[in-house]
């Protein structure tokens, strides 16, 4: 585990701060900025994870949740757009990039024939699986430097702070 004696990036940033004229508020900024430096860290980190699967963490995201879905492993779009939270243009862009791949398949509601569904292929259910695995794991390394209870409490304090967010 890494000292928490030391200052790290932000510690210096900060310290500049105080000496400047200006009267922010440090601690919040101080929030801020290392949840978005851990998050740029993780997002690195679980794109080198990805990388030997050929996937992208959009391709993943989109590949994760209609494997998650369960069986039939399909989901609509408009279903996969609430999950993914991005916009139709750029999960039909995934679906285009996945579906050239023969990784995901596109088929006609048969409940709505004005949608499709988007569903997962043999191949891409397996390439999907292995890649979960990974991302779980490269997932996992980067908060097992912290103790157990650190985790918990970190996750507890994370949880408060989105559903704040999101209220």
């Amino acid at each position: 585990m890494v000292g928490v004696d030391r200052d790290d990036a932000i510690d210096v940033l900060l310290e500049q701060w105080r000496r400047s004229p200006y009267d922010l508020p440090l601690e919040s900024m101080a929030v801020a900025k290392r949840i978005s430096r851990v998050a740029r860290n993780l997002e690195q980190h679980l794109a080198k994870a990805l990388a030997p699967y050929g996937l992208d963490p959009g391709e993943f995201d989109v590949m994760a949740t209609l494997l998650r879905s369960g069986p039939p492993y399909e989901l609509t779009p408009n279903a996969l757009n609430r999950s993914l939270l991005i916009s139709s243009g750029g999960l039909t862009k995934r679906l285009t990039r996945l579906e050239s791949r023969g990784l995901v398949s596109r088929r006609l509601d048969p409940d709505d024939r004005r949608s499709l569904l988007a569903a997962l292929t043999e191949p891409g259910r397996a390439l999907a699986g292995e890649a979960v695995v990974a991302h779980t794991r490269a997932s996992a390394g980067l908060a097992d430097s912290l103790p157990a209870a650190d985790r918990a409490r970190l996750t507890e304090l994370l949880r408060s702070l989105l559903l704040h967010q999101e209220s």
